[in-house]
């Protein structure tokens, strides 16, 4: 008879999350992992195969979760001028309170697997895109409801807008001040007038 898992798959995957985001997965050790969930490197490895397994998973998780909460007000149906601030305000924040100061974890994974992994490669792309494609609807509505210049090139701004959070998360991780992240951001919405 087969043994009960005696642990929350869910809860496993928000503490791996939290870790792999701060170590990366190099550095990263099974025993890390262990100490970190209270999970047997057994119990780990027959919910997800190996170290790589849970990584990715971990991976999948952060879009769903951290992605999701970030810029998830973009994919309402009539997001706009206020949703694409309120994400600016969000990264500004998540930086000025220090959630931020691992970067972001598909950055971070970008960095470390530069495409050489063909499923945390489309994980990092496919964020990137919906992030870009969430700030053109919402820029999009914005010019037609009249919230920003008529003349908005929507793709461009969207384009530089995404880069911009992405780098701003990136650097974030470095250390940068805070003030220079206040500076981009108004710099970011100040294009929208």
């Amino acid at each position: 008879m087969a043994r009960t898992r005696e642990f929350d798959v869910n809860d496993i995957l928000d503490r791996a999350m939290y870790l792999f985001w701060e170590k990366g997965y190099v550095e990263t050790s099974v025993r890390d992992l262990v100490k970190c969930t209270g999970v047997a490197h057994a119990g780990l490895y027959s919910a997800f195969g190996d170290k790589e397994g849970l990584f990715k998973a971990a991976v999948r998780k952060y879009c769903l979760k951290i992605a999701n909460e970030t810029f998830g007000a973009l994919d309402r149906s009539h997001a706009g001028r206020a949703e694409v601030e309120h994400v600016f305000e969000l990264i500004r924040q998540m930086n000025k309170d220090g959630r931020l100061r691992n970067g972001c974890m598909l950055l971070n994974t970008a960095v470390e697997f530069p495409g050489t992994d063909e499923e945390l490669k489309d994980l990092v792309l496919g964020n990137f895109n919906r992030l870009e494609e969430g700030l053109s609807r919402a820029l999009t509505h914005a010019v037609a409801a009249g919230e920003v210049r008529a003349d908005l090139p929507v793709k461009r701004i969207a384009i530089s807008m995404a880069t911009t959070i992405h780098g701003l998360a990136a650097l974030s991780r470095a250390g940068i001040s805070f003030s220079i992240i206040e500076e981009a951001v108004q710099a970011a919405l100040e294009q929208l007038d």
